[in-house]
């Protein structure tokens, strides 16, 4: 038993010895001295002369510039990637929420590229209050933030965009509420209208 273990033991310490032997033998790439131009040069060349040598791997690749467009290497992807054009919603909206109570909610909302914000009025048990809205397009979604001004309520709309119309699911919440609703909404005109001012 003391013999097999010495011996096995002398078997590991020389093949480590080996292996720290041979790791020497294979030159490291790249060296600290070596530009990026150096760099891709050695790489489309090849530092060792097998072929099939998995350094030469990249040879073919453009990996030290990268392509302003795509952000990665020119050879990286095959296809130029398609810039995502935002849905046109600006213009002056109406909506319905209709959730604890149904409130009434005008707004004028701009846009560029894929955020929104606006301003308007809601409409609650026939009092009004300015609003402020803000938001983000993604695909035929919109989410858009709703809250008036001095208030600590916000109104989350979640919508589908359509042709003219925007439908959804809103959550109110405020301090201690919370409370869902159902979101319709009408565009009412293409331009912003003017919302007269609160007194």
């Amino acid at each position: 038993m003391g013999f097999k273990f010495v011996f096995m033991a002398l078997a590991l310490v020389v093949c480590l010895s080996a292996a720290a032997l041979g790791a020497d033998a294979v030159p490291k790439f790249p060296t600290e001295d070596m530009s990026g131009s150096v760099i891709r040069e050695e790489v489309q060349e090849g530092l060792y002369g097998a072929a099939d040598d998995p350094s030469l791997s990249f040879r073919n690749e453009s990996l030290f510039y990268i392509d302003r467009q795509t952000g990665m290497s020119p050879n990286a992807v095959t296809k130029v990637p398609v810039r995502y054009v935002a849905i046109a919603i600006a213009g002056n909206w109406s909506f319905t929420l209709t959730g604890a109570a149904t409130s009434y909610l005008t707004l004028n909302l701009y846009q560029n590229q894929d955020a929104v914000s606006g301003y308007g009025i809601l409409m609650q048990n026939g009092n009004a209050a300015q609003v402020t809205a803000a938001g983000t397009i993604l695909g035929d979604r919109v989410a858009l933030f709703v809250s008036p001004v001095q208030s600590q309520g916000l109104y989350r709309l979640s919508l589908t965009i359509t042709p003219g119309s925007m439908n959804g699911s809103f959550v109110y919440t405020a301090p201690g509420v919370t409370q869902p609703g159902i979101a319709s909404g009408k565009l009412l005109s293409v331009q912003p209208v003017a919302v007269p001012a609160m007194a």
